[in-house]
């Protein structure tokens, strides 16, 4: 009875021992196979994809950069979001903010969605990081070039716009 169990001791480890091994041997080939797969669709979509996705999506591929100053002062000389009237229920700064961005996405320009926040309300502006004058940023319902900094009022940047309200920057934020 003794030699019984011991050959069936022997025999379970045995047949773990083989269990294990397949176990292992099947995980290295799905695996494989896997990242086989994941090149072949990495390789095709950039080759065979391509042209579609740039058509259906991004327009001409990565082609956002930083504008020089003079090309950011085209750009929002030619654009028109600052011509549209604001209404705080249904177009007021994330909308032009908002606009403005997608516009220079479609020129290719990189912009930053910038948020400012005071003691009491909030702002949407944007910013250009230009190569050759750096970080600029422009106020897009009047096109004008304003400072942005915690401590000073907001509002008075802007020529002939006064505000209501403590205009104050308490701190703000830029989204790339």
């Amino acid at each position: 009875m003794y030699v019984e169990w011991l050959f069936f001791v022997v025999s379970l480890k045995k047949l773990s021992v083989v269990a294990i091994v397949v176990v292992l041997l099947s995980s290295v080939c799905f695996l494989h196979c896997a990242r086989v797969e994941y090149d072949n669709r990495y390789t095709t979509g950039y080759s065979v994809g391509y042209v579609e996705g740039v058509k259906d999506g991004a327009g001409s591929g990565y082609t956002i950069r930083d504008p020089t100053y003079a090309e950011m002062v085209a750009f929002l000389a030619a654009d028109k979001t600052n011509e549209r009237v604001y209404n705080a229920d249904t177009y007021n700064c994330y909308d032009y903010t908002s606009d403005l961005c997608k516009n220079a996405a479609v020129k290719g320009y990189r912009i930053g969605f910038v948020y400012i926040y005071f003691k009491d309300s909030a702002h949407a502006l944007v910013c250009f990081d230009t190569v050759d004058k750096g970080l600029i940023y422009v106020e897009p319902q009047y096109d004008a070039i304003v400072n942005v900094a915690v401590g000073i009022h907001y509002w008075g940047t802007v020529s002939n716009v006064m505000s209501p309200y403590d205009d104050t920057i308490v701190r703000f934020g830029v989204i790339w």
